[in-house]
């Protein structure tokens, strides 16, 4: 039942949060991500990419919770961060992602759409940065083929429809045909450097950024952002796509406002949650099918205080897919408090 499920997933995560809010470390803080179809007005359309959480515990110190700290500490050094570094900023991080194709109602495997697929994911992740470059090295353990996000998309469904008083959104009826049902242990090793390119220090920046990720998603990516606002926070911060870890890492808690946006193209080599892996998939596409170049993008405002930090954003992908042209829009809402 999704109740089950959900009390582990709640469980998990307030125990990770005594945990680090009993450890004492400067800069340590807990960021609650949400990413919702539902969240953008008049473009609700309930497919793609529909619903991603996530929690992230992170410090200014290499101590706290760090389960995958020996792998990353080995790739960090291979890009030079080494541990004595105290310009380092390390993450843990539990998160689910939910895709979806567009007829919700049909029970039968669907097979000119993209597929259902879904991540249960945790993650750690260091950064070493300065004003000018940051360097970052993340490494994610996860399940794809649950039926977590199948539960819970089901349970927020019947929720809206009771409060709403409506007959939609529909109970999703094909999550026995994602991507692996029943669950296939995944991996992905991502490797990132960005640089500031342009800034007036206060009121604006442009960086950029690449990133070569390895696993179940294989993809050379190229973005570049800008804010413009009453800046404090450095470059590398930007709270952008933080679900899918777009982003970097929270930098130190700052009294701010900034209006951001972002774009991303990547060149994509191979998708599981599309082309599945090992596990039998009732519907998943071939190489030649998938698209190999994908853009994503992003609008939002972030709001700093002494201690917290809210961002509201509008996001949007194009197909990953050749059979549809359709675009991808989903908002997020992302909250960080600081210990």
């Amino acid at each position: 039942m999704y109740s089950t499920h959900l009390k582990i997933f709640i469980f998990l995560i307030f125990n990770l949060m005594y945990v680090v809010s009993h450890a004492e470390q400067p800069h340590q803080g807990v960021g609650i991500y949400i990413d919702q179809d539902l969240f953008v007005p008049f473009t609700n359309e309930d497919r793609d990419y529909t619903m991603g959480i996530a929690v992230e515990f992170f410090w200014a110190k290499d101590e706290g919770l760090y389960p995958l700290d020996n792998l990353v500490r080995k790739t960090a050094e291979l890009l030079g961060m080494e541990n004595s570094d105290e310009n380092i900023v390390y993450s843990f991080m539990l998160g689910t992602l939910a895709y979806t194709p567009d007829d919700l109602a049909n029970t039968q495997p669907i097979y000119d759409d993209r597929p259902y697929s879904s991540l249960i994911y945790l993650s750690n992740k260091r950064v070493r940065a300065d004003d000018k470059n940051a360097l970052a090295a993340e490494v994610s353990l996860g399940i794809i083929g649950t039926n977590f996000s199948g539960n819970v998309q089901t349970a927020f469904h019947s929720l809206y429809r009771e409060i709403a008083g409506t007959i939609e959104p529909v109970e999703p009826k094909g999550w026995s045909h994602q991507i692996s049902n029943g669950g296939e242990l995944t991996m992905r090793l991502r490797l990132s450097k960005s640089r500031l390119q342009f800034s007036d220090p206060g009121l604006f920046d442009i960086a950029t950024t690449v990133t070569l990720s390895l696993g179940f998603q294989t993809n050379v990516s190229a973005s570049a952002a800008f804010r413009l606002g009453n800046i404090k926070s450095k470059f590398w911060s930007l709270p952008y796509d933080p679900v899918s870890r777009g982003n970097f890492l929270p930098g130190a808690p700052k009294s701010e406002w900034y209006f951001w946006s972002a774009f991303r193209a990547h060149l994509i080599g191979y998708d599981a949650l599309l082309q599945g892996q090992f596990r039998h998939s009732d519907v998943k596409f071939s190489s030649d099918e998938i698209e190999r170049v994908v853009y994503d993008g992003g609008l939002g405002l972030t709001f700093g205080f002494a201690e917290s930090k809210l961002t509201i954003s509008a996001n949007a992908k194009s197909s990953d897919l050749k059979l549809t042209s359709r675009r991808q829009v989903w908002g997020s809402i992302n909250y960080l408090y600081y210990f």
